[in-house]
């Protein structure tokens, strides 16, 4: 589960202020797990109110990188740049494409043959 910010800090501020233990927020704040907690208070500690922001789990999707590459720049692309993407795109299709063909043979290669 997601928490917000300020629902971290509000968090924290009770623990410190109250002088209540990490399960004790548990329980109050209706949190899983106390190590999520533990975990808010390290990263505090260790970076302060930036510690505590949401990031991004996970590898970013290829078509993310594209967007970012475009937005960058607001000018229109150059007709040699939108080659070049098209042939990256077709690229990567083909390669996709040669890893199927790859994997429907290894599949077949496994089958019994019904002779």
């Amino acid at each position: 589960m997601s928490y917000s910010l300020n629902f971290k800090v509000k968090v924290l501020k009770t623990i410190e202020t109250e002088h209540i233990s990490q399960r004790e927020a548990c329980i109050r704040f209706n949190i899983a797990a106390q190590s999520t907690v533990l975990n808010w208070q390290r990263n505090y500690e260790k970076s302060g109110i930036l510690g505590l922001k949401n990031n991004p789990k996970g590898r970013p999707g290829i078509m993310s990188d594209y967007k970012r590459k475009k937005r960058k720049s607001d000018k229109p692309l150059t007709r040699e740049e939108e080659l070049l993407l098209e042939n990256e795109r077709l690229r990567a299709e083909i390669d996709f494409l040669k890893k199927l063909d790859a994997l429907t043979l290894k599949k077949n290669k496994q089958r019994p043959s019904k002779d």
